[in-house]
C-alpha cells in the first residue's frame, strides 16, 4: 500500500477509539459493534482486495430478492466495501498504470447495453408524458414504476463486475469466487426445508426460501438444480466417501426442494440437467445406477413427502382448462400459464409498437396498465420479451452478443482446464450452470439478477488464469499430437 494509507489507518484509529467510547456511553452497543466490524473488513480488503469482491459477492447474491441488507440506506454493506476497493483500485491504478481490466469484451458490451437502458429511459419521457406513478398496486404495496432500482442495480453490479475482472487473477481468488456463489445459493436449501418443515409455503403448498432469490418458487427450483450440478462436480472430481457423505445430503435435499416448490420450469429443468450431465466429461457423468436411484428416490418423495398440490401444478401445462379443472392448484396452475401468454402478447406488442428504444427500463408493467390497459399488468417473466420491451431490438441483440461471448470464454477454458486439474470440476459445473441460466432465462427475466454478474466473472476470470498457465509438456510427438 502506499504510504498514505498507512497515515490514513493511524489517524483513523484514535477516531474509532473515540466513536466506541461514545457509542458506549449512549447506549449504542449494536451500532459500535458494526463499526468495529467494518474497519476490520475494511482493512483486510486493503490488504486483501479479493476479501472484498467476493464478500460483496455474497452480500449480492443473498440481497438478490430484498432482505434485511437491502433496508441500511446508503450505508450497505456493499457501499462500504465498495468505496473501499475504489480506493484500492485507484492506487492499484496510479502504481501499475494497468487499464485492462476496463477493456475486457463483456465489460464494454455490458457498457454499450447501460448506454442503450440510458436512451431507452429518456425516450420513455417523451413516448409517454402522461403516464403517472400508479399507488399501491404492485406486490406488497411496492411501486410498478421499477426504473431507479434497476437502473441502480445495472450500473452498481457493473462496478461490483469491474472490480471482479480487477483483483481476481489467481487459482485460489477464482475458487474463492466460486465456492462462495456456490455456498451462498447453497443456502436457500436448507431455508426452504425449515420452512416447509414449519408450515411456511407459499399458496399454502409451494416451498420457499427465506434467502437469496429462494423466496420465489421457480427461482429457487433453478437455484437448486444450480447447486445439485455444482456438488456432483466436486463429488466426482474426488468421490472418497468423506465426499460423499457431505455431497449426498446436499444433493438429496435440493432434489426434494426442486419436487416440492411446485414448479413446471424445475421440473422440466431436471430433464435438462440430466443431459447437462451426460454430456460433461466421462468421468463426470452420473452411472446407470445413479440415474435409476434419482428417478426412485423422486417417485418416493412424490408419493409420500411432496405436497400433492404442488406436483399437480408442476405437471400441468394447459392454459385451456382453468375454468373447467377440479382441484384449487391445478386452477391456479392453468390460470398462471393463460396470465403468462397474456403477458407475452402484451409484451409482443410493445415491441412491435416500440422496436429500437422500448418503452424504458423498469417501465413494463406501468406501460402495461396505464398504455395496453392490461387488467393483469405483471412482470414479463422471459428474459428476451423484457430486453426487446424494455430496451428495444438493440438491446436484445447487445444481450445475445453478450451471452455469446461468455459462452465462446466458457468452451475455451474448458479446453484449457486440463492445464491445472485442481479447477478441472470449476469449468465442468459452470458449463452446467451457465446452459441451465440460459434455459431458465427464457422462462424469467434473469438478466439483471446478481447471479449473471458473478457468472460471467467466473467464467472470464478462470479463462485469463488458465491462459497464463504454461501447458503441461507431453511426453512424445504422438501424445502432443493427439
Amino acid at each position: 500500500m502506499p504510504a498514505g494509507f498507512w497515515l490514513l489507518i493511524a489517524l483513523g484509529m484514535p477516531v474509532v477509539g473515540a466513536v466506541t467510547v461514545a457509542g458506549i456511553y449512549l447506549n449504542k452497543e449494536v451500532i459500535v459493534a458494526a463499526a468495529w466490524v467494518a474497519f476490520s473488513i475494511a482493512a483486510s480488503v486493503l490488504f486483501e482486495p479479493v476479501v472484498g469482491v467476493v464478500t460483496m459477492a455474497g452480500v449480492f447474491l443473498l440481497a438478490a430478492y430484498p432482505t434485511v441488507l437491502q433496508d441500511l440506506g446508503f450505508l450497505t454493506i456493499n457501499n462500504l466495501l465498495g468505496i473501499v476497493l475504489a480506493v484500492t483500485l485507484l492506487s492499484y491504478v496510479l502504481r501499475s498504470r494497468d487499464l485492462t481490466f476496463l477493456t475486457t469484451r463483456q465489460s464494454l458490451m455490458l457498457l454499450l447495453i447501460g448506454g442503450i437502458l440510458i436512451l431507452s429511459t429518456v425516450h420513455a419521457s417523451v413516448l409517454f408524458p402522461n403516464m403517472q406513478p400508479s399507488q399501491s398496486l404492485g406486490v406488497k404495496g411496492k411501486a410498478l414504476d421499477r426504473t431507479a432500482d434497476m437502473m441502480h442495480d445495472f450500473w452498481a453490479r457493473l462496478i461490483f463486475l469491474t472490480f471482479v475482472f480487477a483483483f481476481v487473477r489467481r487459482r485460489r481468488d477464482v475458487t474463492a469466487l466460486f465456492v462462495v456463489y456456490v455456498l451462498v445459493l447453497f443456502l436457500a436449501v436448507p431455508s426452504a426445508l425449515v420452512n416447509w418443515w414449519q408450515g411456511t409455503l407459499s399458496h399454502g403448498f409451494r416451498a420457499e426460501a427465506s434467502l437469496t432469490a429462494g423466496s420465489n418458487a421457480n427461482r429457487l427450483a433453478m437455484i437448486c438444480l444450480m447447486e445439485v450440478g455444482c456438488i456432483w462436480c466436486w463429488l466426482r472430481e474426488r468421490p472418497t466417501p468423506r465426499r460423499w457423505a457431505l455431497a449426498l445430503p446436499g444433493i438429496v435435499g435440493a432434489f426434494v426442494v426442486v419436487l416440492a416448490s411446485g414448479s413446471r420450469s424445475g421440473l422440466l429443468g431436471c430433464g435438462v440437467l440430466a443431459v447437462l450431465m451426460q454430456t460433461s466429461p466421462r468421468r463426470f457423468r452420473a452411472a446407470p445406477v445413479h440415474v435409476a436411484l434419482a428417478v426412485v428416490a423422486g417417485i418416493i418423495a412424490v408419493a409420500t413427502i411432496v405436497p400433492p398440490d404442488a406436483w399437480v401444478r408442476m405437471t400441468t401445462f394447459s392454459s385451456s382448462d382453468a375454468s373447467t379443472e377440479t382441484s384449487l392448484a391445478a386452477r391456479g396452475a392453468a390460470s398462471s400459464l393463460a396470465l403468462r401468454e397474456d403477458t407475452i402478447a402484451i409484451g409482443v406488442r410493445m415491441i412491435r409498437d416500440h422496436p429500437f428504444l422500448g418503452i424504458g427500463l423498469g417501465n413494463y408493467r406501468e406501460v402495461s396498465r396505464q398504455i395496453y390497459l392490461d387488467q393483469f399488468f405483471r412482470p414479463p417473466h422471459n428474459s428476451v420479451i423484457w430486453a426487446a420491451s424494455e430496451g428495444g431490438l438493440f438491446n436484445l441483440a447487445a444481450y445475445v452478443v453478450l451471452f455469446a461471448m461468455t459462452w465462446r470464454d466458457l468452451r475455451r477454458l474448458l479446453q484449457l482446464a486440463p492445464r491445472d486439474g485442481r479447477v478441472m470440476y470449476i469449468a465442468v459445473a459452470l458449463r452446467i450452470v451457465f446452459l441451465l441460466y440460459c434455459y431458465f432465462a427464457l422462462l424469467a427475466d434473469l438478466l439483471l439478477n446478481p447471479i449473471t454478474y458473478v457468472l460471467i466473472g467466473v467464467i472470464v476470470t478462470l479463462r485469463r488464469y488458465l491462459e497464463g498457465v504454461a501447458p503441461a509438456a507431453s511426453r512424445t510427438p504422438v501424445l502432443a499430437a493427439a
